[in-house]
């Protein structure tokens, strides 16, 4: 007896829902295939710094060194000229910066500056003015000695304190006031 197209239709294998199945399991494939590369990408970021970044701050020494102004450099020399003997001597004490800062004081000393005598603590500023923009550098204590190098915006005085220059105001400081104005 002979079936109805249905009833042979149900009997059939179902290809399409075969192909389906199989399409589904390949786009799951490809997906943890997808997140499995992607895992290893930020695992390898986030390691790459340490792996492949130095961190290591080398000095690097450039330059050359030279000799300060007080070495003694001696050459002895003979008549046949085969030897030639240099020897280097150094004060223990010396600083050459020293020697140079003495210089520059006695040159601006020379072109107007003085020293004066802090009266009683003022501040040594970035700029001749007490607003909110002029940075404190320090506290000039009292009775303290600074090189003064000119007068500026009427009272202040530009002068120089522990190696610091700024501007301190002038009433605050006795003795001879510089004659430079700027």
């Amino acid at each position: 007896m002979s079936k109805k197209p249905q009833e042979r239709a149900a009997e059939m294998p179902d290809k399409e829902g075969a192909a389906r199945k199989d399409w589904l399991t390949f786009i799951k494939g490809m997906v943890a295939l997808m997140l499995t590369a992607l895992l290893v990408i930020i695992v390898t970021m986030l390691f790459a710094k340490s792996l492949f970044v130095s961190n290591a701050s080398d000095e690097k020494i450039t330059g050359r060194l030279t000799a300060p102004p007080n070495v003694t450099t001696i050459m002895m020399t003979t008549t046949s000229a085969t030897t030639t003997k240099a020897t280097t001597t150094r004060d223990a004490n010396y600083d050459p910066y020293e020697e140079k800062k003495q210089n520059q004081q006695e040159e601006l000393l020379a072109s107007g500056a003085t020293h004066m005598k802090v009266k009683s603590a003022v501040y040594l500023r970035s700029a001749p003015n007490s607003t909110s923009e002029s940075k404190i550098y320090t506290t000039i204590p009292a009775a303290a000695e600074v090189t003064a190098f000119s007068i500026t915006n009427y009272n202040w005085i530009y002068v120089e304190y522990n190696g610091i220059k700024g501007y301190a105001y002038g009433d605050f400081f006795e003795g001879d006031r510089p004659t430079a104005v700027s």
